[in-house]
């Protein structure tokens, strides 16, 4: 259970000169609610000149910190995503199991969960997890995916074909992905079916009764930012269920397809 941020941009914005201080602080105020860790990626360039991913990860709340603060206001990038986490019932709360996880220059996050998390360990080689690290569900997702790069597939479609394979063989999986490389981010809404999750108190927006909506806004300059519940998203559009989009980084191009 957690929540998401992310965008790609064909200039190199920080996700408050798209949506304002005053929403960055919104989103960043929903780890007070999820407050077992918080991450993010970004591409950047190594010293050599090439696009790379990076990530930073903490199993800390990242309400307060000013490292995430800092990372929404300030910190420009042509694409970036971001992370706040509760911690799903039986996952421990370490900095392995903090999301994004990176691998091959690829950063994944995850919100949702599949169950029974011991028969989709019996998906993948323990040799495919120790590549993502961590215990969870959203390694494994993860080590789906990258199973089918190695294989040939691009990014995409080896992400839609995973979420595919997930959806049907297991019950009413929440699968609500950022995955980010140089080039692309992928954008996964497929949450039809699954239970939301309890919780008590005064909730941020649509958090009783639509936890896993996902919502995107896109800009003249090609630029798109999607982001969970939680924000007002006024001038936001609606993502589909049970879609999967990839957008482009250097253009800003789209295209989605049902999975």
């Amino acid at each position: 259970m957690c929540r998401l941020l992310g965008y790609t941009s064909p200039t190199s914005p920080s996700a408050a000169d798209l949506i304002g201080a005053d929403e960055g602080r919104q989103w960043q105020n929903l780890g007070r609610l999820h407050a077992d860790g918080w991450g993010t990626a970004w591409i950047d360039d190594d010293p050599t000149g090439t696009e790379v991913v990076q990530r930073f990860r903490t199993p800390h709340e990242g309400a307060d910190n000013p490292r995430l603060t800092e990372a929404l206001d300030a910190d420009a990038s042509t694409g970036r995503t971001a992370h706040l986490r509760i911690v799903t019932t039986g996952m421990a709360d370490l900095e392995e199991n903090t999301h994004p996880f990176l691998a091959s220059d690829i950063a994944l996050a995850h919100n949702g969960s599949v169950h029974p998390v011991e028969r989709l360990r019996e998906y993948v080689t323990t040799a495919e997890v120790e590549r993502i690290g961590g215990t969870t569900d959203s390694a494994i997702i993860f080590a789906l995916i990258l199973r089918r790069m190695d294989e040939g597939e691009n990014l995409f479609d080896a992400t839609v074909a995973t979420v595919r394979m997930l959806r049907t063989d297991f019950d009413h999986p929440g699968i609500n992905l950022l995955v980010l490389s140089p080039e692309e981010m992928i954008v996964v809404h497929a949450t039809a079916g699954t239970p939301i999750p309890y919780l008590d108190g005064d909730l941020p927006p649509d958090h009783h009764d639509h936890y896993y909506r996902m919502s995107w806004q896109r800009f003249d300059d090609g630029a798109t930012i999607v982001s969970s519940s939680g924000l007002e998203h006024r001038g936001w559009s609606l993502i589909e269920q049970n879609t999967a989009m990839r957008l482009t980084v250097a253009d800003g191009a789209e295209n989605v397809v049902r999975v």
